[in-house]
C-alpha cells in the first residue's frame, strides 16, 4: 500500500470561481471529465481532493500527481482542453493554480510553471488560468 504521506513529488491546489446561476452546468462538466478521467487519477497520483469552500463558490481541486509527464499528457488532450475551456466560462474570474513541491522534492515545478498566466491550459474569453 501506498504512504499517505507525500513528500517528494508536487502538489497543486486550484480554485475555481464559480458563477452561482451556472454551478449545475459546471458541475455537470466536471463529473464528465472526472469520471473519464478515473483510471488515470487513480494509477497516477498521490492524492486528489474535490470539493467546495465555505462560500459555495470556490471549488477546490487538490492533486499531487507521480508523475508531471502525464500530467501534460492529460492537459494536453482535447477532451481535458474542451472540458476546462467549458468550465471556466462558468466562472466569475481567473482560476488560480498554487503550486507546492515536496519537501524532499526537487523545485523545477516553479520554473516550469512560472507565475502568472498559464501557458498550459485554455481560457474562456477574459477567464483564464494563472499560476500564483
Amino acid at each position: 500500500m501506498a504512504s499517505a504521506i507525500v513528500t517528494k513529488d508536487n502538489l497543486f491546489v486550484s480554485r475555481f470561481k464559480v458563477d452561482p446561476a451556472r454551478k449545475t452546468e459546471f458541475l455537470s462538466i466536471f463529473h464528465a471529465l472526472g469520471s473519464g478521467a478515473l483510471p488515470v487519477l487513480e494509477a497516477q497520483t498521490n492524492l486528489v481532493f474535490w470539493g467546495w469552500g465555505r462560500d459555495g463558490t470556490e471549488f477546490v481541486a487538490i492533486e499531487s500527481w507521480k508523475n508531471e509527464a502525464v500530467v501534460n499528457e492529460v492537459r494536453a488532450s482535447p477532451d481535458f482542453k474542451a472540458a476546462v475551456g467549458a468550465m471556466l466560462a462558468c466562472c466569475t474570474a481567473p482560476m488560480t493554480m498554487e503550486l507546492f513541491s515536496g519537501m524532499d522534492g526537487a523545485r523545477d515545478v516553479f520554473e516550469l510553471y512560472p507565475s502568472g498566466p498559464s501557458q498550459v491550459h485554455p481560457s474562456s474569453g477574459d477567464i483564464n488560468v494563472k499560476f500564483i
